[in-house]
Parts: C-alpha cells; structure tokens; sequence
C-alpha cells in the first residue's frame, strides 16, 4: 500500500519532464524556422544615382530637338525650371566621369545630375518569409537597375551580342515575373498605402521589360530604361 503513493509521484514527474522535453523541443524548431519570428519595420536604405546632361534649356520644345549620340539614351529631365537631355546614368560617380570625359573629348558639353532617392519603409507585423519578399520587392527598381547596368556594359565592350543580349533580357524579365508574383501571392489583400506603392511600381517595370528585347536598338533602349528606372520607379 505504501508503494502505491511512490509511483502516482513517479507517474506525475515523469509526465513534466516529458511535456517540459517536448515544449522545448517544438519551441527550438520554431525559433529555428523562424516560422512566427516577426519584424516591425522594413527598409529599403537609398539609392545614389548620376545622370549626364548633354543639353540644358528652360524651353522644352529645344531640348526635344537635340539629338542624343547614337548608342545613347535620349531621356528628357526636368530639373526645377530647367530640361536636360539625359544621355546615360549610373550608380558609381566614377563610371558618370569617365563617360563625361569621353563624351567631353567629342566636343560635348556635359554635367553631371546627383539624385538621392530614399526607398519605401513598410512598417508592421511581417513573418521572415514576408520580410524576405518585402526587401526584394522594395528594391526591385535597383536590382532591374543593375542588371541592365551590366549587360549594358557588356553591349557596349562587345562581350554579348544582340542575340544573346535578348536572352538576357529574357531571363531578367523572367526572374522580375516571379518575385512579382511572390509579392502578389502574399501580399493581394494588403491595404498598405506602402503595398500599394510597390504594387504600382511592379506593373510600372513589367510594361517596360515586357517589350524591352524587341526593340531595334537594344542598346539605347536599355539606356534609356535605365534612366526611366532611376527617375520614375
């Protein structure tokens, strides 16, 4: 009869341990999959871009009439009360220098545009996967950027073809279409001012890289896409 207490007891410790053992265990896989880890606040940090200027009037309609250097971009900029005819743009002020030195060499007379833009910042209550897409949704406009910068690049120095320049394109504008679905897949309910932004951001690209690889010159088309990215989206 005496034992009878000892093993209720027994029972009793052991079932704790065990439910201790597996909260633990199911608590570890958790944090480890980050599947309820959530962020607050989503960044997108700024951009630095470097547009070069060709032709500068008040008058729009003279701007419109000069004509870009073939194999350039020929994108019009207002800049307060005055047009520039914008013939590239880069990311790395080291790049925009050498451009302007050669186009200045070939009687050019250029400036150099600085423009800062601060990405979009989401706040609220997001999973790890949701924060992941954020990022690469909120910085899409670069990443496009960049990609386009290189195979641009690439053109130029002879490296890629019009041929395989295309299936880059191809390949670019594929891998934009699935991190805009992903976005889309996660985020079609969202109500978010901020959601919205990107959402419009998104359809902005895709007309513009639908078309990309059929244009004549793919060379001057990225250009000015180019840009359209940095100005615009």
């Amino acid at each position: 009869m005496k034992k009878f207490p000892y093993f209720i007891t027994f029972s009793v410790t052991l079932l704790l341990l065990t439910c201790v053992s597996i909260g633990y265990l199911l608590s570890t896989i958790i944090v480890s999959a980050n599947l309820f880890q959530s962020t607050e606040r989503v960044d997108g940090g700024q951009n630095t871009y470097y547009l070069l200027s060709i032709f500068s009037s008040p008058n729009l309609s003279e701007v419109q009439a000069e004509m870009a250097p073939e194999n350039y971009a020929d994108y019009v900029y207002k800049e307060g009360e005055t047009y520039h005819l914008i013939v590239s743009c880069h990311k790395n002020q080291g790049d925009a220098e050498l451009v302007k030195n050669s186009l200045t060499s070939s009687g050019k007379n250029v400036e150099i545009l600085k423009i800062k833009k601060e990405n979009i910042t989401i706040e609220g209550n997001f999973s790890a996967k949701e924060e992941d897409i954020l990022k690469n949704s909120i910085l899409i406009s670069s990443k496009i950027f960049d990609d386009l910068y290189d195979l641009s690049v690439s053109i130029d120095t002879g490296l890629d073809s019009e041929v395989t320049a295309k299936l880059k394109v191809n390949e670019i504008y594929s891998n934009f279409l699935a991190n805009k679905n992903n976005f889309e897949t996660l985020f079609e309910r969202s109500s978010l001012a901020e959601i919205e932004m990107i959402k419009d951001n998104y359809e902005k690209i895709d007309v513009m890289l639908s078309s990309l690889s059929q244009e004549p010159s793919l060379s001057k088309a990225i250009k000015n896409l180019l840009v359209t990215l940095a100005v615009e989206c």
